[in-house]
């Protein structure tokens, strides 16, 4: 190989190192743990007390919604903020229902700090997330997915959630 190509090769494997790294999450990473009782709750259209929730997707018919404990802030680009109602819910599960026949089922679960905190919960047919805390108080919530990466239901996922 000449000097030239070995000088390309090492600043390609450098600089594909270097974007790999600055795309990866920072902070303390927590936990999208399924849990269901919390599953259960939600399916019977509890609101939770002291919770603020958001979701993913159409205000219509959310792909993911996720209710964070009023003792935490949610930093998020992604997440979108919402007064939850018994109403709203009960809307949102009936659609729910109907969307069985895609595949994918819906999990509900837990959000957990590094330290093990409950820090919300979540409702969702994507049972993988990523948790982070990038300070004390403040936790980041990415969007979940399915075991291959994709969100349940794409084309590319062919509607199969496989659970962790």
């Amino acid at each position: 190989m000449k000097p030239l190509s070995i000088l390309r090769f090492l600043l390609l494997i450098f600089g594909c190192g270097t974007f790999l790294v600055g795309c990866t999450a920072t902070g303390p990473a927590g936990k999208w743990e399924v849990d269901q009782g919390v599953q259960q709750a939600f399916e019977a259209g509890q609101v939770f007390p002291d919770h603020t929730y958001y979701y993913l997707g159409s205000i219509a018919a959310p792909v993911s919604v996720i209710a964070i404990n009023n003792r935490f802030t949610l930093r998020t680009r992604v997440w979108a903020q919402i007064d939850m109602t018994e109403q709203r819910l009960n809307g949102w599960l009936n659609l729910y229902q109907t969307e069985r026949f895609t595949g994918c089922e819906y999990y509900g679960g837990l959000i957990l700090t590094p330290d093990g905190q409950q820090a919300g919960l979540w409702y969702s047919q994507n049972s993988i997330n990523i948790i982070q805390m990038p300070e004390p108080g403040v936790v980041e919530v990415f969007q979940p997915h399915t075991i291959s990466g994709a969100t349940c239901g794409a084309a590319d996922d062919g509607g199969q959630n496989i659970m962790p």
